[in-house]
């Protein structure tokens, strides 16, 4: 059996090796901060989130524009109206070679919802019948999730979940090797064998890792044959990065804002693209004056949006008027956003009772942009009367502070965590989740509860885009944030590179369509 092993191991690197072949080169690309793990369980930052799902398939994966393809699973089956999913899988292999099989996908969702794992994303199969109670350590199996055979598995939800495809797509989904996890224990999050397109070769904490092609992979795509690896360094310093872009050390840069328009002026392919992702003010709507919309709405029309954008954000950002961004807005029109208003904004003050104006607190966390951001609104709002005083705390103060509802508002945003308007609308309006669980401005209105309870059970995609624009409309009607922008992303890309794209989520870009030239 050792010398069985051996062999193995040989053919696994020659394998791994093959990649490095001298027609082949790496995408060069950095990250700001290391990885933690990659172990799909953990791994919730973005490094660790990127990096895990290019090496672990998934059964369904997002492709760059943000929709929902074929992975580890050739195709499925939607039954008792949106109850149940039966996945047949393709005949993928992990990079061990092993074949990837029901029972691995089964290993990999019940360890996600197990109260021994402790992962921080068990909340993504909370739907899955029995799921909650398996988690609780009430029952020691998860009923909705069966193995029929080799290449098939069933799962059941408790209600009919609309997009239960999305949740399932996200790196935390990620199929795991049960050997593999079995074998290295809490040492797999450094170790990890996957069947997605890329395998781990090695990984410098501190300094790089690489990976290079999986040469089993059988999912959604294939990597040209120009490309061997990919390389991601560890620069945190922005400067450092820019440097190494400019001697061609890397190929893809996101551009700071502060150099904008220098790279625009130049001769670079500059990319971009609307993120999924909204920055705001959260106001306590249960604390006077906030809980009064003739104040929400005076503040959103006393702060000249566009021009923060223009002047601070040097214009990489779109004004809010919506919710949900603007790339997630199929089927659902446009809302008419608040117009910069000072002299209205003033009149609805004085019919609040507040002709002199009050005071406020706004919260931040320590973010040397978010301070002259606030410094701008402060400004605007001391011309209708309104006098701010700016609160910097931690993170970790801040965000115990923000979910107990102590400061008057708060700035923040919201990263989509897969690409539905649900997950801009639900966590964080639904009463539900008042508080820590996305709901910070403890906004409530049972008809908005009614309108997304219904939206997130139902299948038909119009019906859905109606729902959501209802209840979008009512929300942004009652202000429960001072409503600022989506942030535009910018990134620059060598000219040695063709088909690279920016991802409408981050891990939809799994580098299989981009050539080295």
């Amino acid at each position: 059996m050792k010398s069985l092993n051996y062999i193995f191991l040989v053919m696994l690197f020659s394998l791994l090796s093959c990649s490095q072949n001298s027609d082949r080169g790496d995408l060069m690309l950095a990250f700001q901060t290391e990885p933690t793990t990659l172990d799909p369980a953990f791994a919730v930052d973005y490094s660790s989130g990127l990096v895990a799902s290019l090496i672990h398939s998934n059964l369904v994966c997002f492709d760059v524009d943000g929709r929902i393809r074929a992975d580890a699973a050739g195709s499925w089956d939607v039954l008792n109206s949106g109850r149940e999913y039966v996945f047949h899988l393709k005949h993928g292999r992990f990079s061990s070679g092993s074949r990837v099989k029901a029972e691995d996908v089964a290993f990999s969702f019940e360890r996600l919802l197990s109260p021994d794992v402790h992962s921080p994303r068990w909340w993504i199969l909370k739907d899955v019948t029995g799921a909650e109670d398996f988690h609780s350590g009430q029952k020691s199996t998860v009923d909705g999730i069966e193995v029929i055979d080799d290449s098939t598995l069933s799962i059941t939800l408790e209600r009919p979940v609309a997009y239960f495809l999305d949740l399932i797509a996200m790196p935390s989904c990620g199929i795991v090797s049960k050997d593999a996890v079995e074998k290295e224990g809490s040492a797999y999050g450094r170790r990890p064998i996957g069947s997605g397109p890329w395998a781990l070769y090695s990984w410098k904490e501190g300094d790089l890792l690489r990976l290079v092609r999986n040469p089993y992979y059988g999912g959604y795509g294939v990597a040209k044959q120009s490309v061997g690896g990919i390389t991601f360094r560890i620069l945190p310093e922005s400067m450092t990065r820019v440097a190494e872009f400019e001697v061609g050390n890397l190929d893809v840069l996101e551009v700071p804002r502060a150099e904008l328009n220098r790279w625009k002026s130049s001769r670079a392919k500059v990319l971009s693209r609307e993120e999924l992702r909204i920055v705001y003010i959260g106001l306590n709507n249960r604390r006077p004056p906030f809980n009064d919309v003739r104040v929400r709405r005076a503040l959103n029309m006393a702060v000249d949006v566009q021009s923060i954008i223009e002047h601070v954000l040097f214009g990489a950002a779109v004004k809010a008027d919506g919710i949900v961004p603007p790339g997630l807005r199929d089927g659902m029109q446009p809302v008419d956003g608040y117009r910069y208003d000072p002299e209205e904004a003033r009149l609805l003050l004085g019919e609040a009772g507040y002709e002199d104006g009050f005071e406020m607190e706004i919260w931040q966390r320590e973010n040397p942009e978010g301070g002259r951001i606030l410094e701008s609104i402060q400004g605007y709002l001391a011309r209708v009367g309104v006098k701010v005083r700016i609160v910097t705390r931690e993170w970790g103060a801040f965000k115990e502070a923000v979910d107990k509802g102590t400061p008057d508002a708060f700035y923040l945003d919201w990263f989509a965590d897969y690409p539905d308007a649900e997950n801009f609308l639900f966590p964080l309006f639904h009463s539900a989740n008042i508080g820590g669980k996305g709901n910070r401005a403890a906004y409530r209105n049972s008809v908005v509860d009614s309108l997304l309870d219904e939206a997130s059970m139902t299948c038909n995609a119009a019906r859905r885009s109606v729902l959501y624009l209802e209840a979008e409309r009512i929300i942004y009607d009652e202000a429960p944030w001072i409503f600022l922008w989506f942030p535009v992303k910018y990134e620059v890309v060598s000219k040695r590179l063709e088909g690279y794209r920016i991802p409408l989520i981050f891990n939809g870009q799994r580098f299989l369509d981009v050539e080295i030239k």
